[in-house]
């Protein structure tokens, strides 16, 4: 039709080639997967709404880029104020994550804590703060602080001094910070950093469970 027909095209009223358009796209539009969408991320959801009516009102190059410059957004501020969460046993004694309390433990003496995000100079004080407060309002005297890194992978020159000094701080005060599902990625950091020669390189490991052997427990099977 573009080919041959080109020239006789020309000649078809505007509201005619806007209606052929209008068929198209809204055969394009998948409501089965927007549904999807909003049963599993509202914000993606939203997002996705906002983007379907910026397009035929702004254009759809200008729709597109506002669209990827708000989901850019929502990911700097995911990663501002992840979610922090810690190991606390549940009415029958099983450990499982609930979202980080000040006044809650893991076990008697432990605290098993984890930051949903890298850390970086933006993020890294909520992160010290937090761990600070689980500590000095644990139920009990808090002897081992063990971070799960399973969402860490990097970690920035600011966070790396916050952390050092939060280590110091920790044990200053009696409690031996040990670190679990640490990446080899992560430990190049945490080795370059001076954050490993500050925990201690017999306290970082690649499980959780080492990590929890380590901080003397031993029913590790009870974590969810």
């Amino acid at each position: 039709m573009l080919v041959a027909l080109t020239g006789p095209l020309q000649y078809l009223p505007h509201c005619v080639l806007a209606s052929i358009v209008f068929t198209i796209a809204v055969g394009m539009v998948d409501v089965k997967g927007l549904k999807g969408i909003r049963s599993e991320s509202v914000s993606e959801y939203w997002l996705a709404l906002f983007t379907a009516a910026a397009v035929p009102c702004i254009g759809v190059e200008q729709g597109i880029l506002l669209a990827i410059a708000l989901s850019l957004v929502g990911h700097v501020r995911h990663s501002y104020r992840p979610h922090i969460t810690m190991l606390a046993p549940d009415p029958s004694g099983r450990w499982e994550s609930v979202p980080a309390k000040p006044g809650l433990e893991t076990a008697t003496g432990l605290i098993v804590y984890r930051f949903g995000a890298d850390l970086f100079y933006a993020n890294v004080d909520g992160f010290a703060d937090m761990a600070r407060e689980l500590v000095a309002r644990a139920p009990s005297p808090a002897r081992h602080f063990v971070i799960d890194a399973a969402a860490l992978t990097d970690i920035d020159f600011s966070a790396g001094r916050t952390l050092r000094d939060l280590v110091s701080e920790m044990k200053g005060k009696g409690v031996d910070v040990i670190m679990g599902r640490v990446s080899v990625d992560l430990r190049a950091d945490l080795n370059r950093l001076g954050i490993a020669e500050a925990i201690g390189d017999g306290k970082i490991f690649p499980t959780l469970h080492q990590a929890l052997g380590a901080a003397g427990v031993i029913d590790i099977l009870r974590v969810g």
